[in-house]
């Protein structure tokens, strides 16, 4: 992943930790890192350019990025480069299964149409810098609830995160109050049904409406729901052409295929090569 963890704090258990990150010299990245766990960034100086899932973004200072498990990620700095890292995994705290208590699925994590990072106006550097800093005094005390104090700390940050992305997000016009909700949670049913359901009437179905009328209240919001769909199968094709030796025609079935010759005219027609002309050039 090229950064240097100069600083760790997390439980016993291995759930959750915190770290402080720091690049010091330029990096030429030679290789990508799954992830296992969520992870939060917080970049507090430097710039980088940091590739997710074989999309590069330009990260900067007062920057916050995101990332789930399974995803591919890689970062290339030209510069010093210091931040916080917090990664937890989903038996410490996951933002599906908890979906209604802050609403962070869809919108920080498994986010399939906007960006994955966020940034903070320097009116909120103080109160994000503060809490990360809550976060890492909690992990230092010796405390018998310390994992009970550290996950409310968490709850708040992603809280706060949550409220703040929403303001981020601009609609090309209103489809009325319930229409950002319910992206965010076709968001989250595609990130689940991705590998089932390629069609979009199953959601559809899910949100007690038409395909027709699902597919026109999203666009209102400037959004493709069958592109969000397909988007997300490629990603997941393209993680198991890299980063496996699944033959092609196993990784079809894998993903919901019933034939791999459509599979093959899929990934062909939505990203211009073959799935074995991707492996190739990928390594």
């Amino acid at each position: 992943m090229s950064l240097t963890e100069i600083q760790l704090n997390s439980l016993n258990t291995g759930r959750f930790s915190q770290s402080t990150i720091e690049f010091d010299c330029e990096c030429v990245v030679d290789r990508e890192d799954v992830i296992t766990d969520y992870n939060i960034f917080w970049i507090e100086e430097g710039e980088a350019k940091v590739t997710i899932d074989f999309v590069q973004h330009d990260i900067k200072g007062n920057n916050f990025f995101f990332l789930n498990p399974g995803q591919i990620f890689s970062v290339a700095s030209e510069n010093k480069l210091k931040g916080t890292r917090i990664a937890f995994g989903e038996n410490f705290y996951c933002p599906k299964t908890n979906d209604g208590e802050i609403g962070c699925n869809g919108l920080l994590f498994n986010n399939l149409l906007g960006s994955p990072k966020l940034e903070i106006g320097p009116s909120k550097e103080q109160k994000f810098t503060d809490l990360l800093s809550t976060i890492g005094s909690s992990l230092a005390q010796n405390i018998t609830a310390k994992q009970e104090l550290v996950e409310s700390y968490l709850k708040i940050l992603l809280i706060e995160l949550t409220e703040y992305k929403k303001k981020e997000v601009v609609l090309m016009e209103t489809s009325g109050d319930d229409g950002q909700e319910i992206l965010r949670q076709f968001n989250g049913l595609v990130e689940d049904n991705y590998s089932r359901w390629h069609q979009i009437a199953p959601y559809a179905e899910t949100f007690g409406i038409s395909p027709t009328s699902f597919t026109k209240k999203l666009s209102k919001l400037g959004v493709s729901p069958s592109k969000i769909i397909h988007n997300r199968i490629i990603i997941q094709a393209k993680r198991l052409l890299y980063f496996t030796s699944k033959q092609v025609k196993e990784i079809a079935y894998e993903l919901g295929f019933d034939e791999p010759a459509h599979f093959s005219s899929f990934f062909k027609n939505k990203t211009d090569q073959y799935p074995a002309d991707f492996r190739k050039k990928a390594h």
